[in-house]
């Protein structure tokens, strides 16, 4: 969102996300992992 640009930086937000995610239990995060696994794969045709 435009309004938020550069109030944090790439990695800031990388590691604000990386701790949410962290956050969620075990269970969710494969799933999730296997879905952007998944995403890049299709990236890659």
């Amino acid at each position: 969102m435009p309004v938020y640009d550069k109030v944090l930086s790439d990695d800031e937000i990388v590691a604000a996300l990386s701790w949410i995610k962290s956050q969620w239990p075990l269970e969710v995060r494969r799933r999730h992992d296997v879905i952007n696994s998944q995403y890049r794969k299709s990236l890659n045709r």
